[in-house]
């Protein structure tokens, strides 16, 4: 019987849900999406930026993609242990802990970033005393782009090129192929409670993206995690469902999930069709690696 660190899990799912927040979005890119957005968001005649505090990790890591010499400091995290031109960043946060207001002032950034929701009073208090911020939420794959195309244009880029290159040198493994599906999947983003997203939710969207068969993408959230339902196990052994992913927060979390008790009657365990997704990239975006890493496993599952 696999033991899960309760506290832990509902953490990491209520951060993740917080820095991706829920809405259905188009998966298709529209160049005049974003030249809209490029008359509301220009920069012409402000000061050039060139000191950047990142929040968060994804911002840090785009950042990083177009010219890692302007961050000043970055958030803590897992992702950027490799990262040999972060070694000296100082870190603004760690884990839970809020950004420090204090050290970001004293950095003299031209721009923070940071996410809604998540960082709204450290922004506001930022606003209040003129520090430039850029506040944002992921919450499908128009949102990635959005960002991308935002933040570029902030550092007065050419918007349209950097989108594309992005799609097309970072996040390749996410470009849609015309696929049809005909068996059916249910994600467990979380074992005690069992947690699965629907449509409303980053990781349902990415299901989507590929046209994979979700089979909680239209219940309604009840939950205190938006775009995530709970469910019965009850609920899961009726489904039956033919494939099963599992979100693990460390590695080898459930090597011997379904072994043992009802699941293990389940059709995805007896026919091996049980997938181990990584934390970041599915349920929380995280980088752009790791969601191209994702998009990489969701191909090659059917």
């Amino acid at each position: 019987m696999v033991l899960i660190n309760f506290k832990k899990i509902v953490s990491l799912i209520f951060s993740a849900l917080l820095l991706s927040s829920c809405t259905n979005l188009k998966d298709d890119f529209s160049e005049e999406k974003f030249i809209s957005l490029d008359s509301t968001n220009s920069l012409e005649n402000e000061q050039k930026i060139n000191r950047i505090v990142t929040l968060t990790s994804l911002s840090t890591d785009i950042i990083d993609k177009i010219d890692y010499k302007k961050l000043v400091a970055i958030p803590g995290s897992s992702l950027f242990k490799e990262k040999k031109e972060f070694a000296n960043l100082p870190r603004i946060s760690m884990g839970r802990t809020p950004p420090n207001l204090e050290k970001i002032v004293s950095l003299k950034p031209d721009l923070v970033i940071g996410t809604k929701g998540f960082h709204d009073k450290i922004i506001s208090k930022l606003n209040d005393i003129n520090i430039k911020t850029l506040s944002y939420e992921v919450r499908g794959w128009n949102d990635l782009n959005e960002l991308i195309f935002l933040i570029s244009n902030k550092l007065n880029l050419n918007t349209k090129d950097v989108v594309n290159n992005f799609n097309n040198e970072f996040l390749s493994n996410c470009i849609i192929t015309k696929n049809n599906h005909d068996s059916n999947l249910i994600i467990l983003a979380s074992v005690k409670p069992l947690l699965s997203p629907n449509s409303n939710s980053w990781a349902g969207q990415m299901l989507e993206r590929f046209n994979l068969n979700n089979l909680t993408k239209d219940i309604d959230s009840k939950s205190e995690f938006k775009g995530y339902v709970n469910l019965s196990s009850e609920w899961i052994l009726n489904q039956d469902p033919d494939n099963l992913i599992l979100v693990e927060t460390r590695k080898d979390q459930f090597s011997d999930f379904g072994e043992y008790g009802p699941f293990s009657n389940l059709k995805s365990i007896k026919t091996n069709n049980v997938y181990r997704f990584n934390y970041y990239g599915l349920i929380n975006p995280g980088s752009l690696s790791s969601i191209d890493n994702a998009c990489k496993q969701l191909k090659q599952l059917f």
